[in-house]
């Protein structure tokens, strides 16, 4: 069964230059934060560099299956590292603004079930698509620069830090120590007197 990912942002700009901007696919890593790098192989294929779980780098293919202008871009992965496919539509919002609606689809991940767990615990798909799309936002509105979108830490990598940390002798040290206090605070509101002692 796939793992579905979907997202949606207004934007104050008209369908043309949003779609424009978004059709030419080599701009995708300059405001989402997994990919490396898209490169044209041919009239509708690409080739995509992506970063995946747990700092892995992963390749595939794809293959452009809509593109109809100012209304919706589509595509399928044909081989390599990742198996995915997915839809970005522009509709226009009136007043000059557009809505962007993605879905996208993952099939089989790398590393089989074990890589679809770490990929949902070291980072959140739906949170990175968020993320992407209001970097976007910020880019199309002029209120970001390309080049200031790719100097900010994703959220994956802040995600990823964190569970670094907590996996970690530290780590587990904290939760140990936090869970033990809130454990001493909670019997402190009983009547009876607990003793513990720590021996080493």
């Amino acid at each position: 069964m796939p793992q579905r990912v979907e997202g949606s942002i207004e934007v104050e700009a008209p369908v043309q230059k949003v779609y424009d901007y978004w059709k030419s696919l080599e701009n995708l890593p300059k405001f989402m934060t997994n990919i490396e790098e898209v490169r044209s192989t041919g009239e509708d294929t690409t080739h995509w560099t992506v970063k995946g779980p747990l700092g892995a780098k992963l390749e595939f293919d794809a293959k452009t299956t809509q593109n109809e202008p100012n209304n919706a871009i589509a595509w399928n992965t044909e081989n390599g590292d990742v198996e995915t496919s997915g839809q970005v539509r522009f509709r226009d919002a009136g007043s000059g603004n557009t809505r962007i609606e993605v879905q996208m689809n993952y099939w089989n991940p790398p590393g089989g079930k074990t890589g679809e767990v770490a990929s949902r615990i070291v980072s959140n798909p739906q949170v990175m698509m968020q993320q992407d799309l209001q970097n976007f936002k910020e880019i199309m509105e002029g209120t970001a620069t390309e080049e200031e979108i790719q100097q900010r830490p994703a959220v994956a990598t802040a995600q990823s830090s964190v569970v670094a940390f907590l996996t970690s002798g530290a780590g587990l040290l904290v939760l140990g120590g936090g869970l033990l206090l809130w454990l001493l605070i909670r019997r402190g509101g009983s009547r009876k007197r607990t003793r513990i002692i720590f021996e080493f």
